[in-house]
């Protein structure tokens, strides 16, 4: 525990009073509460908009019931994740454009301390944002469906951890990227090409079997889409749990990015 805390010191030193860093925590956090509270309301629209056009109903999705709004508020958090990762390079890159981490091991801590500092506050940030979806998930639960407290309780909260495993791949895969590049502004170039475009491509062409391997779609793969009623009157349905192979895969990404990290900052002249 104290080894813990004398790696994490130097990290929340920096951060202190790192004013860009609070702003952008703050709004992504406001902006994931205002879409996780709102999202009922939106679906609520655009069913009725269909409904007023269409000769066939399209049944309600009830977002915040229990036990399935553990998956349905992760499967909606996994589309902001691009923004802790967003931070994640912002953290790493400035050590380089401002030489913090050249400063740090000159006053005596080893690449291996600053490399788990850094781990450390990304695994921080993993695990507070999916307890701050786990809450908000909770607490509109019990607002909108009072009565079903007693399934709040269920295997679907495991959809939580999940998630925060689905940010840890991710952002481990920006770190990796910002150690490897230093500068933010081509990370994030780089970062968004590959997420959106390169492993896209990759995906179709190689086989399902194969493409569920590569590190953005196996992270994806942590939360799949919820069912609804609409998609079971069409005879579709979605898994709904978490694949051990899939979070194995994820955990097995993460070391190798760790490693990755770690040679780096071994071979390369600070």
């Amino acid at each position: 525990m104290r080894k813990i805390k004398s790696v994490l010191n130097p990290e929340w030193i920096k951060i202190l009073n790192y004013r860009t860093f609070w702003i952008l925590t703050g709004l992504y956090a406001v902006t994931l509460i205002l879409l996780l509270f709102s999202i009922q309301a939106i679906l609520d629209n655009i069913t009725l908009n269909v409904n007023n056009k269409s000769p066939l109903p399209v049944p309600d999705f009830p977002v915040y019931s229990f036990p399935g709004v553990w998956q349905n508020l992760t499967y909606i958090a996994g589309f902001l994740k691009m923004f802790p990762a967003f931070l994640v390079i912002i953290l790493i890159t400035n050590e380089f454009t401002f030489n913090t981490l050249k400063q740090q091991i000159i006053t005596g801590s080893s690449r291996l301390d600053f490399m788990a500092g850094k781990i450390s506050l990304i695994f921080l940030l993993s695990v507070s944002v999916a307890l701050l979806v786990g809450l908000s998930g909770l607490v509109a639960g019990l607002i909108q469906n009072p009565s079903d407290y007693k399934d709040i309780i269920s295997p679907k909260l495991w959809f939580i951890p999940a998630h925060a495993l689905e940010l840890l791949t991710f952002m481990m895969f920006a770190a990796f990227l910002a150690f490897l590049l230093k500068r933010a502004g081509i990370t994030v170039i780089v970062f968004l090409l590959y997420s959106f475009i390169i492993e896209r491509i990759v995906a179709f062409r190689l086989p399902d079997s194969i493409g569920r391997f590569l590190p953005v779609e196996a992270s994806s793969n942590l939360v799949p889409l919820p069912n609804s009623s609409l998609m079971k009157l069409f005879g579709v349905s979605f898994s709904e749990y978490t694949s051990w192979q899939d979070a194995g895969i994820c955990m097995a990404w993460v070391v190798i990015f760790t490693l990755l990290i770690y040679r780096i900052l071994l071979k390369r002249d600070l």
